[in-house]
């Protein structure tokens, strides 16, 4: 069924999944007829290190033999397949490999690893098929590292850019680093480039990953009429997770690479009549367009509008942080406020989840409204997608708003109420 959403969007490449599920599901994707390309942290489509050798460190310096052959091992079961073939050197678990290897404690000593092993493996892959594409991603620190010229690469690579996670083309934030340089190629810049873009993305702080992306069609627009603009059409990737929560998106990002524009307001009345069908067409817009304006915005940034691990992950943390020294803050939550103090920065996330779940019980209730005029599998398909995502959104701020509440009184001595908020606010399921 995802292969066939895929087809259905005009694409013909896919990730078919990373670690095992990449095995698992290649050889549909081969049979379907699609290209099947490799995700940024398994180059090669090759199993991970880790897995393969889990006594060991993933360490290329001591064991290159072993990578190296992990690579030879993938190129030979995909060889003479349509394969977009990725070639890089992040890291195990989608982590940069210098986290697990501190001997790499420079940018020009990452930069000339990588160079190094992107170039063999190159040379691997063109002498086992000299007409093969390949491609590597400048991602998160990767691309860091290109912007400051540490990264020396075959010239006829596509070059995958990628965005912060948010819809934006600059560098994503890791942790409290957000350094937002635009990851665009310069202007009449030559060579192929392509970009990796998220529709759901998930870094357990403020993105979405079980609803929609929280920003508007226009800033996308935008932002994609840029990457046309650069000539980055060689290759598109979109990353979307489960595919259900994001199938709106996934229709405007398949006219844009369809037809190279999309009209926001055109496109949304084309995907409610093919999805939910003809009737209350008007209606149903209005509860999308409500969506994005009820979005809650966490920063300065026009991309900074929270998804639902806002309202998840951050009262996790700092309920952590309570329990570990209620007299600091908690230091990695700088990307999203500078409070000296622990209360300092409960209150200020309460505020926000307060004004998350007005506007979002606002938008349930029209989503609510709406269904009612709905029958058949319209009312149902609505109540498992937009409708569902506004009582997600509404109920999870209304919890972390309990919690926080609870860990104020906590912070004032009163710890039997701070416990019973906590505890309302874990188990209140929107009661």
């Amino acid at each position: 069924m995802a292969l066939e959403a895929l087809l259905r969007c005009g694409g013909n490449m896919v990730i078919p999944g990373t670690d095992k599920n990449a095995g698992l599901h290649s050889s549909l994707a081969f049979r379907r007829g699609l290209y099947v390309t490799h995700h940024h942290s398994q180059p090669l489509g090759a199993e991970m290190f880790a897995r393969a050798y889990p006594e060991l460190a993933p360490s290329y310096d001591e064991h290159s033999e072993k990578y190296q052959k992990l690579w030879r091992e993938a190129i030979e079961a995909q060889k003479g397949q349509r394969v977009v073939w990725n070639i890089g050197f992040r890291g195990q678990g989608d982590v940069p490999f210098w986290e697990n290897d501190p001997a790499y404690h420079t940018p020009k000593a990452r930069g000339e690893l990588i160079s190094r092993l992107i170039r063999l493996q190159y040379k691997m892959v063109k002498e086992a098929d000299p007409e093969a594409i390949c491609c590597t991603n400048l991602y998160g620190e990767i691309m860091e590292l290109y912007q400051e010229g540490w990264l020396d690469l075959p010239e006829d690579v596509i070059f995958i850019w990628a965005d912060n996670g948010f819809g934006k083309m600059v560098t994503r934030r890791q942790g409290n680093h957000n350094l937002r340089i635009p990851a665009m190629p310069k202007e009449g810049a030559s060579g192929k480039h392509g970009i990796y873009y998220h529709v759901s993305f998930y870094d357990l702080q403020a993105a979405n990953h079980i609803t929609m992306l929280p920003n508007p069609p226009s800033l996308i627009k935008e932002e994609l009429a840029k990457v046309l603009k650069r000539g980055m059409n060689d290759y598109w990737l979109i990353n979307c997770s489960n595919i259900k929560p994001h199938v709106y998106y996934l229709d405007f990002l398949s006219v844009l690479w369809r037809e190279g524009d999309a009209d926001p307001d055109a496109q949304l009345k084309a995907y409610i009549k093919a999805y939910y069908g003809k009737d209350h067409e008007e209606e149903i817009a209005a509860c999308f367009r409500q969506y994005f304006h009820a979005a809650l915005f966490y920063g300065p940034n026009e991309d900074d509008r929270a998804g639902e691990q806002f309202a998840n992950h951050v009262c996790r943390m700092l309920v952590s942080q309570y329990m570990k020294d209620k007299s600091q803050p908690d230091r990695e939550l700088g990307w999203a406020t500078p409070r000296d103090t622990l209360a300092g920065q409960i209150n200020w996330y309460w505020e926000r989840c307060q004004r998350g779940e007005e506007g979002n019980r606002r938008l349930l209730r029209q989503c609510e409204k709406t269904k009612a005029v709905l029958e058949g599998a319209a009312a149902e398909l609505f109540a498992d997608s937009i409708l569902l995502q506004a009582r997600i959104y509404a109920d999870c701020y209304k919890e972390a708003c309990l919690v926080m509440e609870g860990l104020i009184k906590a912070l004032d001595g009163d710890y039997q109420r701070g416990f019973y908020l906590a505890g309302k606010g874990s188990v209140s399921g929107g009661q």
